[in-house]
């Protein structure tokens, strides 16, 4: 998530001009109107609200929960801005620094899938505490302009990303299962959690800009400063997960190679695993794609029309306002539909949101431009915690952290293939690949089948018995 600013920083210093009060007037509308929408969604969904079945110990837990998140997540959003603004104050050119944010993903896909196993391993409290050495380590390598140094970084904090998305949640649904709660409040857990998140990442990008100004040394910017309280974040936060948070496992007993096998198993002989990881894989690379996308789309809509530089904040604020839309009308709707078809239809919504841009942006405008992509936020805000959901009813906890690194290698595959080509594509080109991703993940969420709420989660005997039976 932190990507969606990580491009546009640098450019928002470059701007000489303001953007024209019609550039202005049309973002103000758009923002007030998604605040408009997003407090009556909030107030009448009350992400906050307690099911009836939930007990004392089960708020506790969750509020714990929800605070690490947080803090962690806090701590990725407020690097985002910096990171590409940094390399280019050390004086590294434009292809140096799509190499270092490659090296990023191809550690994401790696070692990340590795580490992340040994969450079923060594344990998901333990990995995670590793998150938080490993993201800080990273952090503190943004002090040097030594390129290899910053390329060190950029692989511990690729495979501090996996953790970041993977082990936590497993630790989670984890305890909410053998805590023996109520099935049915993990779905609150996620949207509390996302609805926050984008709480956070607007207060993040405030906080960021607050250190690089408060501890700037007369020359700029003190750019390495948000990174220091991004270091902060993560103490607090593995703090609190080592004093708090009980250990648990998917399966201890199995050495690091045999889990791995166990993985690759439960994916070949379960279908809705493979179907579920597939529907992830092509979601969120569609969206990490589009986060290197919308800035210059949006740029080239409002130079054609004469606009002025684009507001990137105030725009990026547009776009979280959305999400925390859409996780609000995940709470509603996932009362009133099955999860799969809540998928396809968000998936759905998502493609719609880059048809214009896929379509031709030159046809729209910068006003339908700027909205379709706000819709396809707002599905990225139901996606989060709709996506957590239908992954702890599907994945079985004996291998739950490493089928979830899985997932994440063919999505950092697509970034990878589309960061080496990128400056040969056209803007048209890769949102019809966007669609065209998002089509399929739309499709093959109409065929995946999940368990009924409230079953107890599938276990890897089970497959085994299925497959020989």
């Amino acid at each position: 998530p932190s990507l969606r600013i990580e491009t546009r920083f640098a450019q928002d210093s470059l701007d000489s001009t303001h953007p024209s009060p019609n550039l202005m007037s049309v973002v103000d509308f758009i923002f007030y109107s998604l605040g408009a929408v997003c407090a009556y969604l909030a107030y009448k969904t009350n992400p906050f609200k307690q099911a009836p079945e939930s007990s004392p110990s089960f708020v506790s837990f969750q509020r714990n929960y929800v605070f690490v998140f947080l803090v962690m997540m806090g701590s990725d959003w407020l690097q985002g801005p910096y990171v590409y603004a940094l390399y280019a104050s050390y004086g590294y050119a434009k292809e140096e620094i799509s190499t270092l944010f490659i090296a990023g993903f191809g550690a994401s896909m790696v070692f990340g899938t590795i580490v992340g196993s040994f969450g079923d391993t060594i344990g998901r409290k333990k990995t995670c505490i590793l998150f938080g050495i490993l993201y800080t380590l990273s952090c503190f390598t943004k002090h040097f302009s030594n390129f290899y140094v910053l390329m060190l970084g950029r692989l511990l904090g690729g495979v501090a990303t996996s953790l970041l998305f993977s082990v936590f949640e497993a630790w989670m649904v984890c305890e909410h299962n053998e805590q023996r709660f109520a099935p049915s409040l993990l779905g609150g857990t996620f949207s509390q959690a996302y609805f926050c998140n984008s709480i956070v990442a607007i207060s993040a990008g405030l906080v960021g800009q607050w250190a690089a100004r408060t501890f700037s040394n007369g020359e700029g910017d003190n750019l390495v400063a948000p990174f220091d309280c991004a270091a902060i974040l993560l103490t607090i936060g593995t703090t609190v997960v080592a004093l708090t948070w009980m250990e648990n496992y998917g399966n201890k007993t199995s050495p690091f190679l045999e889990q791995m096998q166990m993985a690759s198993t439960v994916i070949v002989q379960n279908q809705e695993v493979v179907i579920a990881g597939a529907c992830q894989s092509l979601f969120e690379g569609a969206m990490y794609t589009f986060v290197f996308m919308w800035t210059m789309s949006l740029e080239a809509a409002a130079e054609r029309a004469d606009m002025g530089p684009i507001p990137h904040g105030y725009i990026f604020s547009c776009f979280m306002v959305s999400c925390m839309i859409g996780s609000c009308l995940f709470k509603y709707l996932s009362a009133k539909l099955e999860l799969t078809s809540l998928l396809s239809y968000v998936v759905g919504v998502a493609a719609l949101g880059l048809l214009p841009a896929a379509i031709g942006a030159e046809y729209f405008g910068f006003t339908i431009l700027m909205i379709g992509f706000c819709v396809f936020e707002g599905a990225v805000g139901c996606y989060w915690p709709l996506i957590g959901e239908i992954r702890s009813a599907v994945i079985p906890e004996e291998c739950r952290s490493t089928i979830m690194n899985f997932f994440r290698v063919p999505l950092n595959l697509i970034v990878v293939i589309v960061l080496f080509n990128i400056s040969k594509l056209s803007n048209q080109f890769v949102f019809r690949f966007c669609v065209t991703l998002l089509g399929v993940s739309a499709y093959l969420a109409t065929i995946l089948h999940i368990p009924e709420r409230g079953a107890r989660p599938i276990e890897v005997q089970e497959l085994d018995n299925s497959a020989s039976g």
